[in-house]
């Protein structure tokens, strides 16, 4: 006999989804540092030293002499010969007024005359010993200092960051069946 039978067949559900992951980026802040700086300057101001050198005298014993100084030795030598001239006149004069002391007043006066003169010789440096005057001038330095700036200059950039969220998308991709089948035999059924 063949006897009826109800095959069942069933399909499950299948899920299915697709996923976006999430993303996290940043940039972080940074700053830009710029820094100027003008160097310091340094001025030197310097005053050399000075030897001041006097050869007037050196010259001056090598009877190398500038005019207008020979010109009052001249004048002042012509004074002194005009002084002691009218000196020896009037001593003269007095010993010729005294007559009256009985000398011979005009062989004696005659006899202090020389004829020829006496010259007087001496050995000396020419030019002479510390006839040259020297005198220094120190030197002098001044110094004047001016600083330099300094300009800092900062530039930021802000925190950036950036999020996309996740997501998650789900579709059907076999839905749930049952499949009822009735296989075999035949059943009479009476009425």
């Amino acid at each position: 006999m063949n006897l009826p039978r109800i095959q069942l067949n069933q399909t499950f559900y299948k899920l299915g989804w697709d996923t976006q992951q999430p993303s996290y980026s940043f940039n972080p802040s940074r700053a830009t540092l710029s820094i100027e700086q003008k160097p310091a300057e340094m001025v030197l101001n310097p005053t050399p030293p000075r030897v001041l050198i006097d050869q007037t005298e050196c010259w001056a014993d090598m009877d190398l002499k500038h005019i207008f100084r020979r010109n009052a030795e001249f004048a002042s030598y012509g004074k002194q010969q005009v002084l002691q001239y009218i000196s020896r006149v009037m001593q003269e004069g007095e010993q010729l007024r005294a007559i009256e002391n009985k000398g011979n007043a005009i062989a004696s006066i005659a006899k202090s005359k020389k004829l020829i003169p006496d010259h007087q010789f001496t050995y000396r440096n020419v030019p002479g010993n510390f006839s040259l005057k020297m005198q220094g001038v120190p030197g002098a330095l001044n110094m004047e200092w001016r600083e330099g700036e300094i300009t800092v200059g900062v530039q930021q950039t802000p925190f950036e960051h950036h999020y996309e969220k996740g997501k998650i998308t789900y579709h059907t991709l076999q839905k749930n069946r049952l499949d009822i089948d009735v296989i075999g035999g035949t059943i009479d059924i009476a009425k």
